[in-house]
């Protein structure tokens, strides 16, 4: 019997925060990873964290721009799923601030939540669907527990998950909704994840709960999950044709788990 041949992914947003994980993750299972990057290559925005895949395997940077298919379609031949974990949670440039300073190469124009968020996924969704054996994609949306975020910062992502299961029957959708999302390659949310697990455990052992039952808070009772958790989700969801739809934070720790 022959060797199977081993998998092959296209993702969108692979020098991102998310992004790298997930290469990373496929990489060490012997994948074989194409990236988009709109230079070409991954930066200087590749952490050291996630940039150790297998010794023998690296990713392929393919240069393109997510809303103009032509310049990427042609790689999307041959691969099994494509993954969008491109996005902004602010209008602005809040990366400099969440990576201490570090990671300045951020866009300092005024890109929206529409062009980022929803625009993006749909132009992948959309190539995607016309390449005959691509039959899976995987959107990382986000939950909504963060009540002091903008409203089309969900809205945008909705749009998508619409759109995605609207064409379901041409491919399989896997949505991730996490929460925070925290890791040690960002410091800035090692203390905010701290302080969510602080408020679950007060919220749900304490009157607290009660209180705040009826309130918009009652979204932030919800469970950060570990960066590396979120990409073995999304590798893992790929990897089992029966994990299709929305994956909430318990979800994603059940699947980032197996």
């Amino acid at each position: 019997m022959g060797s199977v041949a081993p998998r092959k992914i296209f993702v969108v947003g692979g020098t991102g925060f998310i992004g790298q994980a997930v290469c990373s993750n496929a990489l060490a299972r012997g994948w074989k990873v194409l990236s988009l990057s709109r230079h070409g290559g991954p930066g200087k925005a590749l952490d050291r964290a996630a940039s150790t895949g297998s010794s023998t395997n690296t990713v392929k940077w393919i240069k393109g721009d997510a809303l103009k298919p032509e310049t990427y379609k042609e790689h999307l031949v041959g691969c099994s799923a494509v993954v969008h974990s491109v996005g902004i949670i602010m209008e602005a440039n809040y990366k400099k601030f969440i990576n201490l300073g570090y990671n300045t190469t951020a866009s300092q124009n005024t890109t929206t939540f529409e062009s980022a968020n929803r625009d993006t996924a749909l132009s992948v969704a959309r190539a995607a669907r016309n390449i005959d054996g691509l039959s899976t994609i995987v959107y990382m949306s986000a939950s909504d527990v963060m009540p002091v975020l903008n409203p089309r910062y969900i809205s945008t992502k909705r749009e998508v998950e619409d759109d995605l299961f609207a064409h379901k029957d041409q491919m399989r959708p896997v949505i991730l909704r996490p929460g925070l999302i925290y890791s040690s390659a960002r410091i800035a949310t090692l203390p905010v994840a701290a302080g969510v697990s602080v408020f679950n455990a007060l919220y749900h052992r304490t009157p607290l709960g009660c209180i705040l039952k009826n309130t918009p808070l009652s979204k932030v009772a919800s469970p950060a999950v570990h960066r590396e958790t979120v990409a073995r989700a999304i590798v893992n969801a790929i990897d089992n044709p029966d994990i299709a739809g929305i994956l909430g934070p318990g979800d994603i720790e059940r699947v980032g788990s197996a």
